[in-house]
């Protein structure tokens, strides 16, 4: 799928893949879900696409190119592991800093 092609889903999170030069990697993930589409310039090819970050709570509009690639979000933040205390998850991080076998509980 395309920007070109996106709707709004207001139960679909996706990811923009943009391959515009973005500094370090030459690529950008933008994730969200499409509240709005529209066309920014026709003449190139560049829409306006308003997402909502649920993360975040937030609302923002990026640009992209019609041709660039929409996937789905594969990484979103999920809620913290409350199960394991943090003087847990410190022990478990020295022992594997030390090469030595996991705690049994």
């Amino acid at each position: 799928m395309q920007v070109q092609d996106l709707q709004p889903d207001p139960d679909k999170i996706v990811r923009i893949v943009t391959k515009r030069g973005h500094v370090g990697t030459g690529v950008q993930y933008l994730d969200g879900i499409v509240r709005e589409v529209t066309s920014a310039n026709a003449d190139e090819n560049l829409y306006a696409v308003k997402l909502y970050s649920p993360t975040y709570n937030r609302e923002s509009t990026e640009y992209a190119y019609g041709t660039d690639e929409v996937t789905e979000a594969t990484r979103t933040a999920a809620p913290a592991n409350t199960e394991r205390s943090y003087e847990d998850r410190w022990r478990a991080f020295d022992r594997e800093g030390f090469n030595l076998p996991p705690e049994n509980k």
